[in-house]
C-alpha cells in the first residue's frame, strides 16, 4: 500500500513508519523543512512536502496516498484545547478531501480521553473500546478529587476537541476511519510524558507523583504500538477504535524507578496537582490522571499480542538510563 505518515520524524510516527516499511509497504513521510526531508531519507522514507499546521498544504500531500497514518500533533499528545483544536481542524481538512474515496485515515488519539482525576488514588473503572465519550465532568473530575475548576474546564475542553476529532474520523462517509488510543508509550528513551517527568524529578531531586501515587495508567512499548499500527493498516475494519495498552503501572512505582534512575534511592515526592502542573506543565497533569483501558477487543479484531511489560526496568536500567 502507498502510505503517508504524518509525524514520521517523531517518536510514535517514526516507529510506525519503520514497521510499515519493513512490512513491505511504500511509506512516505510528511516533511515541512529540509531538515525533515533529510531525516526521512535517512530512515528510508520518501519525503512529501507539507505542514500539519498548514491545512492548505495537506490536500496536496495526501493526494497519492491510499492510507494516511496521522501521528502528528501541533502541540503534543498531552496538549491543550487550542492545540487539539488545531489538530482537529487539520484532520477535518484531510477528511474533506478523502470523503467518498474509500481510502483510509488512521488517527492517533490518546488515553487522556478516558482520564479521570482521583486526588492520587486509583480509580475503579477500566474503559473498553466501546466507551461512550465524552465522560461527564462528575466522572472525570468528581468533587472528591478536589480539582480546581479552571483545571477541570481546561481539561474538559482539551478532551472535547480530541473526541470531536475521533468522531469525525469514525463517521466521515466513504472513508475507512480508524482511531488508535495509545496508553503511556515508553521505550527507546522517548515518550511524550516520561521525559518531562524525569526532568521534574531531576529538578526536585526525587521522583514525583500526585498524592499517594496510587494512580494507574495503561502503558505500551513503542515497538509493540508500531506493530498495532501495521495491523490497523492491514486488517482493522472501518470505524474501529483500537486501544494500545498491554498492562498498567502505578505512578508511585514509576516515580520510585525514576528516583533510582537519578540516584535518589526509593524516595518519592508527593505533590499537589498544582505542583505537578507548575513543574511539568500539561505532562504533569497528564501523569496525574487515571487512564485505565482494556484492549481485549483490539486483540480480538487485529490479532495483536503485545507482551513487553518492562517499563519500570527500562526507566531504571534500560533506554532511559542510557
Amino acid at each position: 500500500m502507498k502510505i503517508l505518515v504524518t509525524g514520521a520524524t517523531g517518536y510514535i510516527g517514526g516507529a510506525a513508519a519503520k514497521e510499515l516499511r519493513l512490512a513491505g509497504h511504500d511509506v512516505s513521510g510528511l516533511a515541512r523543512s529540509e531538515a525533515s526531508v533529510a531525516r526521512l531519507l535517512q530512515a528510508g522514507l520518501s519525503p512529501v512536502m507539507g505542514d500539519f499546521a498548514d491545512p492548505a498544504s495537506l490536500a496536496t500531500a495526501i493526494k497519492n496516498a491510499e492510507v494516511i497514518v496521522s501521528t502528528a500533533s501541533i502541540g503534543s499528545l498531552s496538549g491543550d484545547a487550542k492545540t487539539f483544536g488545531q489538530d482537529r481542524d487539520a484532520i477535518r481538512v484531510m477528511l474533506g478531501d478523502l470523503e467518498g474515496s474509500g481510502r483510509t485515515l488512521i488517527f492517533t488519539s490518546g488515553s487522556g480521553v478516558v482520564g479521570t482525576f482521583a486526588d492520587g488514588e486509583a480509580s475503579d473503572v477500566v474503559y473498553d473500546e466501546a466507551v461512550s465519550l465524552p465522560l461527564p465532568e462528575s466522572v472525570f473530575a468528581p468533587d472528591t478529587a478536589r480539582v480546581h475548576p479552571m483545571v477541570v474546564a481546561a481539561f474538559g475542553a482539551a478532551m472535547a476537541a480530541r473526541i470531536e476529532t475521533e468522531e469525525a474520523v469514525l463517521h466521515t462517509p466513504g472513508v475507512r476511519g480508524i482511531v488508535i488510543r495509545p496508553g503511556l508509550v515508553y521505550g527507546a528513551g522517548g515518550s511524550y510524558d516520561l521525559p518531562q517527568l524525569i526532568a521534574l524529578a531531576r529538578k526536585n531531586g526525587v521522583g514525583p507523583h500526585l498524592g499517594s501515587g496510587a494512580t494507574l495508567q495503561g502503558f505500551v512499548h513503542v515497538d509493540e504500538l508500531a506493530d498495532l499500527f501495521r495491523r490497523a493498516v492491514e486488517q482493522a475494519p472501518r470505524a474501529a477504535v483500537l486501544h494500545g495498552v498491554v498492562g498498567e503501572v502505578r505512578q508511585r512505582d514509576l516515580a520510585a524507578a525514576i528516583s533510582r534512575l537519578i540516584g535518589a534511592g526509593d524516595r518519592t515526592a508527593s505533590l499537589s496537582l498544582e505542583e505537578m502542573f507548575a513543574g511539568g506543565g500539561s505532562a504533569g497533569v497528564s501523569m496525574s490522571l487515571n487512564k485505565r483501558l482494556s484492549a481485549d477487543k483490539t486483540r480480538e479484531i487485529t490479532g495483536w499480542s503485545p507482551s513487553r511489560t518492562d517499563i519500570l526496568h527500562d526507566v531504571e536500567f534500560g533506554s532511559y538510563a542510557a
